[in-house]
């Protein structure tokens, strides 16, 4: 028998609001309310001081309508397995410690002034390193990921650099949030330095855009675009002029300049370059 409230019993489903016992069915049902509930909150933002009370209210508005803790801290430990970076178990911080870390941690957002008036590229580390954190602590029993990009969202917004979200895959942003939790914050700093720039979400919109008309499902792989001045070999994959994509080694999806190479690949050819 699981030690676990937060469960049906006899099971691996979590307790929920619609009564039902499949995982599958949870999921879609569970997607289906927060989505909504999302596109609400980013057309009107809940008014906040961006602390835990601010956090908490976040999190009870997406998931009302799913769990009956929604906006409460977990009280049990988590922990989550992986293979990112070599780690393999990622230990989130034990339940009696998250009101003082977060407290801790959004007090000195506070004093570093909300990192209001700080250059893009600055302010998209700091944006990381706390997007990072607060995935570390890792407060709630379920819905961790979808209430800090709330909150981190209307964080930015109201510095004036909308972080973009939709255009960074599942995958990319579970890699970069288990290397973060073990002290790693080079992904996440790309991540939020990528979604905060406007020719590069522009780049990585076409790219999604170009794979939804082929029904390709891109939320399951690693999508970047090419950091300046890193070299880079692959095949090509496609282009509209003025970027193009491409598979690395990692099988990896890339997106780049297309002035970087030399003249226009053919579909699956090797290429080589360094991005500018």
């Amino acid at each position: 028998m699981s030690d676990d409230p937060y469960l049906l019993p006899h099971s691996t489903v979590l307790r929920n609001r619609f009564g039902v016992i499949n995982q599958e069915e949870l999921d879609r049902k569970e997607a289906n309310v927060v989505v909504v509930r999302s596109t609400l909150l980013q057309a009107n933002p809940l008014k906040g001081n961006f602390d835990k009370a601010h956090l908490k209210a976040i999190h009870h508005f997406l998931f009302q309508d799913v769990f009956d803790w929604a906006g409460a801290f977990r009280t049990i430990s988590l922990l989550k397995r992986d293979l990112v970076g070599g780690m393999h178990v990622t230990a989130f911080a034990p339940p009696e410690s998250i009101e003082y870390e977060l407290k801790e941690l959004l007090d000195k957002l506070a004093q570093d002034g909300f990192l209001k008036g700080l250059p893009r590229k600055q302010f998209a580390a700091a944006l990381a390193r706390l997007f990072g954190e607060i995935n570390r602590i890792h407060p709630f029993r379920e819905g961790n990921g979808r209430a800090q990009r709330e909150f981190v969202r209307q964080l930015a917004r109201a510095v004036g650099y909308p972080p973009h979200f939709e255009v960074v895959s599942k995958e990319r942003l579970v890699q970069a949030s288990i290397l973060s939790a073990h002290g790693d914050f080079s992904m996440m700093e790309r991540v939020m330095d990528e979604i905060t720039d406007t020719e590069r979400i522009q780049a990585v919109a076409k790219v999604i855009e170009h794979f939804g008309s082929h029904g390709f499902s891109w939320n399951d792989r690693y999508l970047a675009t090419t950091t300046p001045g890193e070299s880079y070999s692959g095949t090509f994959a496609g282009s509209d002029g003025t970027h193009f994509f491409f598979y690395d080694s990692e099988n990896r999806i890339l997106v780049g300049r297309v002035k970087d190479l030399q003249g226009m690949p053919k579909s699956k050819e090797k290429v080589t370059f360094t991005a500018t």
